[in-house]
């Protein structure tokens, strides 16, 4: 199955260490990031927390290979307060059928993605300027919304795990079924995240600044890589 998500070849047992913040909101989160090898594919571990325990979020996902492709198939995410588990969710997304937004029972579509899991899966893009992939951004049940990924340039940033040569890629939500000026003038409203990937295989994500809301004045989050 061809997917947008190209093996980046990531080595068993990576770990990767980030802090996550608001502007003008401390206190920061630290999120670390652990990918292992899982028969034909790759297996993530994702914890989120402040440091005690009144807050942390456990996020497991396994990503299929196929060739040289990757997908999404499985998500599971908890969420605690103290003891207490706040939430729940949990997908499955290949060979599954699911009662899709809008009607109709249909399969997820090949590119989607969980938000957690573009760490793993934007990876794999094509890094070459200018190159440009539709993904399917799972937000929740069976929700899903075409998101653009352009690879704009190769740029440097400055990140607490050093200075890192970088390819700058765009995320912007696609929004298909709209004549092409009408996209561009509400697309353009919509705050883009903009991220960042180590130019040297196997690409981990080094920085990527988001929108916390739909608003351009809503305040942006930054996520950069500790170790």
């Amino acid at each position: 199955m061809r997917t947008a998500f190209r093996d980046p070849g990531i080595p068993d047992g990576e770990k990767s260490v980030y802090t996550v913040s608001v502007t003008d909101r401390p206190p920061k989160l630290d999120l670390i990031s652990v990918v292992s090898h899982d028969g034909d594919g790759y297996r993530s571990m994702l914890e989120v927390g402040l440091g005690h325990a009144n807050f942390a979020m456990t996020i497991e996902q396994r990503f299929q290979r196929s060739g040289d492709r990757l997908s999404a198939e499985r998500y599971r995410a908890e969420t605690r307060s103290g003891t207490t588990v706040v939430s729940r969710e949990e997908a499955n997304f290949v060979g599954t059928t699911h009662l899709q937004f809008g009607g109709g029972i249909a399969p997820f579509p090949a590119n989607v993605m969980p938000l957690a899991g573009g760490l793993t899966l934007l990876r794999g893009l094509d890094f070459a300027e200018g190159a440009e992939e539709c993904v399917d951004l799972w937000l929740a049940f069976s929700v899903h919304v075409p998101l653009a990924a352009k690879v704009e340039q190769r740029t440097v940033v400055d990140v607490p795990a050093g200075r890192i040569t970088s390819w700058q890629v765009r995320l912007r939500p696609r929004l298909s079924g709209l004549n092409t000026m009408v996209e561009k003038v509400i697309g353009g409203f919509l705050p883009p995240a903009v991220a960042h990937f180590d130019a040297v295989a196997p690409h981990r994500l080094v920085r990527m600044s988001f929108p916390t809301g739909p608003m351009p004045w809503d305040p942006r989050g930054l996520l950069e890589l500790v170790a």
